[in-house]
């Protein structure tokens, strides 16, 4: 063997060796870049997950709150109760086990405009009664105005009376379109329906 194919040999096998690590390089910058496509796609959807998650939560969220405020409509006239009956000094209460419908009267509502009950009841008529009631159950009654110039005197009649027509204050009289309803809560009597007024100049 001459030197002239040694040395060709010799290109031969580095010509062979670059080729190799050249392949090997290759396969490694494949392989590099495949694990990273499988990171970024992994990366997205963490990051789907996390938007979804959070899309949740704030659904759930608003959720929560519209029930909270509806438990809070609901507990609105035990509150009121409540503040009655601290303010209120305490009677026994009677219990009759089998009343009978009858009428009575009611004295001022308590309350506000999205929540009045009553918790003064008479069975006669006196200068403390503004509604006059009948009871149709143990639990359910209605009522309505006993007259305009009692219904003037009250300082607030909006969880009560709704009306239209002309104002309060310019009334001469009114025509009842319907009757209030209440229905029993404990010892107190809540507003479930407004009595409807036609005002009368």
């Amino acid at each position: 063997m001459n030197e002239f194919t040694i040395i060709i040999l010799i290109i031969a096998l580095i010509a062979l060796f670059l080729s190799i690590r050249g392949f090997i390089t290759v396969l490694k910058l494949k392989k590099e870049a495949e694990s990273q496509n499988e990171d970024t796609a992994d990366t997205i959807r963490t990051l789907r997950k996390m938007v979804v998650d959070l899309q949740r939560q704030s659904d759930t969220s608003d959720h929560l709150k519209a029930i909270e405020e509806r438990l809070n409509r609901l507990e609105r006239p035990a509150r009121i109760a409540a503040s009655v009956a601290a303010a209120s000094p305490q009677r026994p209460t009677p219990v009759i086990q089998h009343p009978t419908p009858k009428d009575g009267y009611f004295g001022a509502p308590k309350g506000d405009a999205e929540a009045a009950l009553f918790n003064d009841q008479y069975d006669e008529l006196r200068d403390e009664c503004f509604f006059s009631v009948h009871y149709l159950s143990n639990t359910e009654a209605e009522f309505e105005p006993i007259d305009l110039m009692r219904l003037k005197s009250l300082p607030a009649i909006e969880g009560v009376i709704r009306y239209d027509g002309c104002p309060l204050k310019e009334a001469r009289g009114f025509q009842l379109k319907s009757k209030g309803k209440v229905k029993k809560q404990s010892n107190y009597w809540v507003v479930t329906a407004r009595a409807e007024l036609q005002m009368q100049k």
